[in-house]
């Protein structure tokens, strides 16, 4: 991991898969800074840049600089350039063209065996700039989770007290369209887009419904309680608004996308794992590839 993010501001990014012995249904998913392992289940993290340490230029240097290496391979760059016949298209392009081809219908339902047992293989879609340019906007929404626009949601509020309780929030409503917060609290109007998107097996609102409660480790005694994460009740309502909204515009770029797989070709001869379209040898999972 030392290797992407050698420093807590270190300027990076990654795409995170699941790796060997997952369970959960593939997801892929954008980070900017140092992930949990279990973020995406058994996960395998493949960063835009590594980072490694130059030698020394002499004994008296107190510690060696670390370099920052291009993470795309110069084979892939030029495959992608061959095939769509066009010079302009970038490294940067590469990374988002691959993010955006990851959240494709059709090549997840395809390939739903293969990802489940070995890295993802990226084809040669027919058109690059959809995909790139779907990635991009994918990734805006992925890592700007804390600060982007918000559904508007309508609280319902019948009185006073605590946030969170041990008693975990739930949706209600036929549509699942009402999030009960507390018995003083509810937040109406999620849309039906907010429960189609999944990242780890549970929607980002799942996630969150099942996080932000007040919990005490059995073996520690240690006591969680989320009521001191928000300085009042409108900054939770409005997190809750920009989970809403990452999921609902998330759907709705997944499913505009073309095709990936129709009369696609596929990277360098045929079928190509990851590792050819990026210079993998840290996986950033903690094993290192041989060369």
């Amino acid at each position: 991991m030392a290797a992407m993010f050698p420093a807590t501001d270190t300027d990076n990014l990654a795409i995170c898969v699941p790796g060997v012995g997952s369970t959960k249904p593939f997801s892929a998913l954008m980070v900017a800074c140092m992930p949990d392992l279990e973020l995406i289940s058994k996960g395998q993290c493949f960063p835009r840049y590594r980072f490694i340490h130059s030698k020394a230029s002499s004994l008296m240097d107190e510690a060696p600089a670390l370099e920052r290496v291009d993470n795309i391979s110069d084979t892939a760059l030029a495959a992608f350039r061959s095939h769509y016949q066009d010079p302009g298209i970038t490294k940067d392009a590469v990374f988002d063209y691959v993010y955006g081809v990851l959240h494709a219908p059709d090549f997840r339902a395809r390939f739903t065996n293969d990802l489940a047992k070995s890295l993802p293989r990226i084809p040669f879609a027919p058109d690059f700039q959809a995909f790139a340019q779907a990635g991009q906007a994918l990734a805006t929404l992925h890592l700007n989770d804390e600060s982007g626009p918000q559904y508007p949601l309508t609280p319902q509020t019948t009185g006073t007290g605590p946030l969170f309780t041990p008693r975990a929030m739930k949706l209600v409503g036929e549509n699942q369209d009402v999030l009960v917060v507390n018995d003083h609290l509810r937040l109406k109007g999620i849309p039906p887009e907010a429960h189609r998107y999944q990242v780890n097996g549970r929607t980002p609102l799942g996630w969150f419904m099942d996080r932000y409660r007040i919990t005490t480790d059995k073996h520690s005694g240690i006591r969680n309680d989320p009521n001191a994460w928000f300085p009042d009740e409108a900054a939770f309502i409005a997190a809750v608004g920009r989970i809403v909204h990452l999921s609902v515009e998330t759907v709705g770029i997944v499913e505009g996308l073309p095709w990936a797989l129709e009369g696609c070709g596929w990277v360098l001869r045929g079928s190509v794992f990851w590792a050819k379209a990026m210079d993998s040898r840290f996986r950033g999972n903690g094993k290192t590839d041989p060369d």
